[in-house]
């Protein structure tokens, strides 16, 4: 039998370890489990020992040929054939180098600086696309050169609101929201990985899953990892992992003059199939485990500059090879001002491993691919999903009040189809009227915002603009609809309602696409949410500062704040952070400020208390249920039958409720004037306005606080 024959049938027996293990794991019978996890174990040795020899016959081969044209004596040879697999591992990384990835040489004082190479190559099915921009600005388009004010051609127009440095907190809600928001089907059954451009997790060593964990923005330097990978197992919860979803900058500089080519950054969207396996696939078992890209991604090259911007081209199909793979960095703060990271074009996840060296994995990329990795019971592909850190903070700071649903790459379903029908009659197309938005329909789109936009004004996402332009009619997002498992959105309204030559408007509710990833999509409403998630409570669900206020109050305070806050449309968690806030943590009734005199839950002043016909001494003396009743006979006063969408508005209520419902960049207070002046320490930037966001920001801070394991509850 010859060393094919014996891989063959090596392969053989793991396939049928992994039936009976299925079955195993299906009747609980743990014993059976874990004598099939040692036999597979050695059938895992088996192959790559013959993937060693293999190789370093291969080497030797080469050695051989090399030294014949240089007339020298070939020595590899000879070495291997008396070696031990040890021994063949040794002479193989001296051979190689292992620089590929790993080597960190020192660039300057600054810090290291990675080599790095590009993701493997994969089967071509090339679709090279016209010259487009991508941005992602991180802060307001009209202050950026190029950008076209007012437009939605994609989230970073029109919908980016004032940057805040703050932390927040991403939950299983808000991700469902973010997916029904572009019609990306949400695959059930498995991990779904993520990616969000532009911030970071501050458990910077990786989590577990968990209802929501704490991010923090970092704007894109393109040399330090300052994004976020995630693992999203719908209803289970959300684990969050620091990495890079951008190039090396160095290594980019050095392909400028290339016009781009050997280096790239992945668009966002949503990508169907990421399979694991051995990165680079070239290496085999001599690389490591990581998430292969194995369907079509668009991706943008740069020829002026080492960033992406406005100017930079897109390319899609299956190009590339943007793998999710180990960074070969621990991570931002490690090893040096700059903390380099290896990456052409794929995404990396910080963290350490040997090449070749199977459970030499370390940080949180250890983590990050457990679930993945070459063993019985593992996930074998998953889809990719990836955001811009932006799209996540609007989502979770205002829930998208007011904007629209958005078709990219990855959406899916009847809306999907009207644009596509669109695209056909008024731009001249010929895409394929399937509801699936692919490379064809993306093209489509580009060429169209080419033509009526220009080659600055071109991201392949189809906002309310794009739309119009297209006869068609955005339906506006609905982040209550979408957790409560609807498709998120409601009918249009407004010039252009009547929609496009499909004659419904793209009125009618997405559909779930076909399975993706090996896992069959989740039905509507049958995802579970973190109890912190934003919309409708129940009696008895835990919340930001539970614990505290249960302490103090009793369990029927929390249920009543509960109440309270679904009579106003807010989110429960909102007013307890806002009352942590008034109250100084302390959730008294009685506590008042020395200076003012405004006195408990949420300072009620005195004029206002003489407004719901009590006084601060009376107010004083009640009990946490008693003063509920005129925290919700306040709020009722001031919010006038107006949701209380977001977290500011709650404070909005208590601070200048004529900002309730306004944008997060509402100013509040601009220098000069009297209110200014006593709430000056709330301008955060300096720059003589107090805005929505920035006023709101101390809460925020609260509400992140509140959701600490001995606050929540």
């Amino acid at each position: 039998m010859d060393r094919d024959a014996v891989r063959i049938e090596l392969k053989t027996l793991r396939r049928r370890l992994e039936t009976r293990f299925a079955e195993a794991k299906a009747r609980a019978d743990q014993p059976e489990m874990d004598r099939l996890v040692g036999i597979a174990g050695d059938i895992d040795a088996l192959l790559a020992e013959l993937a060693l020899i293999g190789l370093a016959q291969l080497v030797a081969s080469v050695d051989d040929i090399r030294s014949r044209l240089e007339g020298r004596a070939s020595t590899i040879g000879s070495r291997l054939a008396t070696a031990s697999l040890r021994d063949i591992e040794r002479i193989l990384a001296e051979v190689m180098g292992q620089t590929g990835e790993e080597a960190v040489p020192l660039r300057d004082s600054a810090g290291p600086a990675p080599q790095t190479e590009p993701g493997d190559p994969i089967d071509p099915e090339p679709l090279v696309l016209s010259a487009v921009a991508a941005p992602e600005p991180l802060v307001e388009p009209a202050t950026r050169p190029g950008t076209r004010p007012g437009s939605q051609a994609h989230p970073g127009q029109g919908d980016a609101p004032e940057v805040s440095s703050g932390r927040l907190i991403l939950s299983e809600a808000h991700l469902v929201a973010l997916w029904k928001r572009s019609l990306f089907p949400i695959d059930g059954g498995g991990i779904i990985v993520f990616g969000l451009r532009g911030c970071r997790p501050v458990e910077t060593a990786g989590t577990a899953l968990a209802p929501g964990h704490e991010i923090i923005l970092t704007p894109v330097n393109y040399t330090t990892m300052n994004c976020t990978l995630g693992h999203w197992r719908p209803g289970a919860g959300l684990a969050l992992f620091p990495g890079s979803t951008v190039p090396f900058g160095p290594a980019v500089e050095k392909h400028v003059a290339r016009n781009g080519v050997g280096v790239n950054q992945i668009g966002r969207g949503r990508y169907k199939k990421y399979s694991a396996g051995w990165h680079k696939r070239s290496d085999g078992p001599g690389g490591h485990w990581a998430l292969l890209q194995d369907c079509a991604i668009t991706l943008q090259r740069t020829g002026d500059d080492a960033d992406f911007d406005l100017l930079d081209r897109w390319e899609a199909g299956r190009i590339a090879g943007d793998n999710i793979h180990c960074a070969f960095h621990m991570g931002f703060h490690g090893g040096g001002a700059v903390a380099g990271f290896s990456s052409l074009g794929c995404q990396t996840v910080a963290g350490t491993v040997k090449k070749g060296a199977r459970g030499s994995e370390a940080g949180a990329w250890r983590r990050f691919i457990e679930p993945f990795q070459d063993r019985l019971g593992a996930q074998k592909r998953c889809a990719y999903v990836l955001f811009s850190a932006e799209e996540a903070q609007q989502m979770i700071r205002t829930r998208l009040a007011g904007k629209t649903v958005l078709l990219r790459m990855g959406s899916a379903g009847p809306l999907v189809a009207d644009l596509q029908a669109a695209l056909n009659a008024v731009a001249g197309a010929s895409v394929a009227v399937d509801g699936d938005f692919g490379v064809g329909t993306f093209q489509a789109v580009i060429d169209f915002q080419t033509a009526v936009f220009g080659p600055d004004g071109d991201d392949g996402i189809v906002g309310p603009e794009t739309a119009a332009r297209l006869g068609l009619t955005l339906p506006q997002f609905d982040f209550d609809d979408a957790i409560g498992g609807g498709p998120g959105h409601s009918d249009p309204g407004g010039p252009g309602g009547g929609g496009g030559p499909g004659g419904d408007g793209g009125l009618r509710p997405p559909v779930t696409a076909p399975r993706s990833g090996g896992h069959g999509p989740v039905a509507p409403g049958s995802v579970s949410f973190s109890p912190a998630a934003p919309g409708p409570a129940s009696p008895g669900t835990a919340l930001a500062w539970g614990r505290t206020a249960r302490a103090r109050h009793g369990q029927a305070f929390n249920d009543r704040v509960i109440a309270i806050a679904n009579g106003l449309g807010a989110d429960p968690n909102h007013l307890m952070a806002a009352m942590a806030f008034e109250s100084a943590d302390s959730f008294r009734t009685d506590i008042a400020n020395p200076i003012s005199g405004a006195t408990g839950l949420i300072q009620f002043m005195d004029f206002t208390a003489k407004e719901l016909d009590t006084s601060l001494p009376e107010l004083a003396m009640m009990s946490g249920l008693e003063q509920l009743d005129f925290v919700e006979r306040y709020f009722q006063a001031k919010a006038r039958g107006r949701r209380l969408v977001a977290l500011s508005d709650v404070y909005m209520a208590i601070l200048w409720p004529k900002a309730i419902g306004a944008l997060e960049s509402f100013v509040l207070f601009s220098e000069g004037e009297r209110a200014y002046a006593q709430n000056k320490p709330l301008d955060i930037n300096k720059n003589g306005a107090v805005t929505k966001a920035e006023a709101t920001s101390k809460v925020q801070d609260k509400l992140v606080l509140g959701m600490k394991p001995d606050r929540f509850g």
